[in-house]
């Protein structure tokens, strides 16, 4: 059987074309091998569209504060813009993407943040839709937004949104990838492999910081669900000969 196998795509990656071309060739040619699952987010272009209109950000431990107002240009931008060029790219090149968020037929449901705004955590997924696309052949693109119990919408972290995704469907793999080279100890050196007790410590420590947190928080909380093997890397170059940092129990 195929494997199953989350990839997050993000960050400043999706505005390097370089990075981007060679991302989605990768994910084109392992979608031959295995079941993909692509969940993205898009903070740059976010950032973007925010500040064109005046909108100042506010991030509190990663996460984005999201009033009413930056909900409505997050969703035009996650959904609107990123999630279908994304999708397009895929399909030029031969692979058959379907771009969907994670409100579409209520697949992830959120409990709100409300010290975020508009912000939630995944506390249920639904996989039937992924499934049938994945067994099917299609390859889901999934933007980084859910619904709340009402069918309200929320803004959720990508690394979160993706380790939800790998966790329902058991996968074999979840992978993070960013625009550093994985996990950095005191020395900003790289740590190749580490453990979920070792990654509290480097948070109670403060070595971890910024939107480095969400991302080791996702894995940690995926091991404990069921994923076998979680990694953050690099996408620079791609899924080809990915290094970063493996973390496991």
């Amino acid at each position: 059987m195929r494997k199953t196998i989350v990839v997050k795509f993000g960050g400043s990656l999706g505005r390097n074309q370089k990075a981007r071309n060679a991302f989605l060739g990768s994910i084109a040619k392992l979608s031959k091998k295995a079941k993909i699952v692509l969940v993205h987010g898009g903070g740059p272009e976010i950032n973007h569209w925010l500040n064109a209109l005046n909108i100042k950000s506010r991030f509190v431990s990663g996460l984005r504060v999201t009033d009413a107002k930056t909900l409505e240009i997050v969703e035009m931008v996650l959904s609107g813009k990123v999630n279908k060029s994304l999708a397009a790219e895929l399909n030029s090149r031969g692979v058959p993407a379907v771009g969907i968020s994670g409100r579409d037929a209520g697949m992830v449901v959120c409990k709100r943040i409300k010290k975020l705004g508009f912000v939630g955590e995944p506390v249920k997924v639904n996989v039937r839709i992924l499934r049938v696309m994945i067994d099917n052949g299609f390859l889901p693109v999934i933007s980084s937004l859910a619904c709340d119990s009402k069918g309200g919408s929320l803004n959720v972290n990508a690394d979160l949104l993706a380790m939800a995704v790998a966790a329902a469907l058991r996968a074999d793999k979840l992978i993070l990838l960013t625009d550093v080279p994985g996990v950095l100890d005191a020395d900003k050196k790289t740590i190749s492999c580490i453990r979920v007790p070792a990654v509290k410590k480097l948070l109670a420590d403060e070595i971890i910081t910024g939107g480095m947190i969400p991302k080791v928080r996702a894995c940690c909380r995926a091991l404990t669900k069921g994923v076998k093997e979680v990694r953050i890397a690099d996408g620079a170059r791609g899924l080809n000969k990915l290094n970063g940092t493996v973390i496991k129990k």
